[in-house]
């Protein structure tokens, strides 16, 4: 590991290897309270979203949605909301640009992929925190049997992705007549 010290803030720096997502920049404090950023706890925390979510399952009974998170680069954040007419899924997607993006409905599951490159114009780096995310990313739903997949639609804007994903039109209900013989 090659490291420096600076400004006697007593961090040490390990330079990233790949930066299209690979290990990304490591900063240690020798404070011991203090943050330890490390791509690892990408994967931790994603394991604990997903028992977090397994145990809420349990205790609320079916949802709505039900989310799996593969072993991607970074997840971005997701909020899922509900109108009379639809459920609106937001995602955090800072960075990434619409043809970065892949939103598919397979076997009842809405996918969303896509990737955050790394584009520094900082010349001669010399980070001294680096908390953004970079790589690819995976996000996947179950999806109800409420929702019209047909009509499911999506738009990019200021980093925000909003897919929205129409409730099944309600079919009326019609009374049907006993013929006598």
């Amino acid at each position: 590991m090659t490291s420096t010290r600076t400004n006697n803030r007593n961090f040490l720096m390990e330079p990233p290897g790949d930066r299209t997502g690979g290990s990304g920049f490591r900063i240690f404090r020798s404070n011991p309270t203090a943050l330890i950023a490390m791509p690892k706890q990408h994967r931790l925390l994603s394991e604990l979203t997903s028992i977090e979510q397994q145990l809420s399952q349990l205790v609320r009974g079916p949802n709505v949605f039900t989310v799996d998170q593969s072993n991607a680069t970074w997840s971005p954040p997701v909020d899922i909301y509900e109108t009379p007419e639809s459920f609106i899924l937001t995602a955090e997607v800072p960075g990434v640009k619409t043809g970065e993006i892949d939103i598919k409905v397979i076997n009842g599951n809405l996918i969303l992929r896509g990737e955050r490159r790394w584009e520094s114009d900082v010349h001669g780096e010399h980070f001294h925190r680096l908390e953004s995310a970079y790589g690819k990313f995976e996000r996947s739903f179950s999806l109800s049997e409420q929702i019209d997949a047909e009509r499911i639609s999506a738009e990019l804007e200021h980093g925000v992705l909003k897919v929205i994903l129409p409730k099944r039109l309600k079919a009326e209900s019609k009374q049907i007549e006993i013929n006598d013989e």
